[in-house]
């Protein structure tokens, strides 16, 4: 998560190969996975924004408490 909130919106493979950088090994699958879970519990926003890769961003959780996400 903390990759995700000081570099910004980034895809799957940049994440992977910045984990990689810090020696932490996920196989694809096993980020998908963890993608999905942080999904679901309302952490991060996926998008699909090519074939084969994702767009990751992080749910600014204050603008969600006060009622704000997804309005426009």
């Amino acid at each position: 998560m903390n990759k995700l909130h000081t570099g910004g919106p980034t895809t799957d493979k940049e994440l992977s190969d910045n984990l990689r950088k810090e020696n932490f090994e996920l196989s694809k699958n096993e980020l998908n996975k963890t993608l999905l879970d942080l999904e679901i519990k309302g952490l991060i926003v996926t998008k699909w924004v090519g074939r084969d890769k994702k767009r990751i961003e992080l749910v600014n959780l204050e603008k969600k408490a006060e009622g704000k996400w997804g309005s426009t």
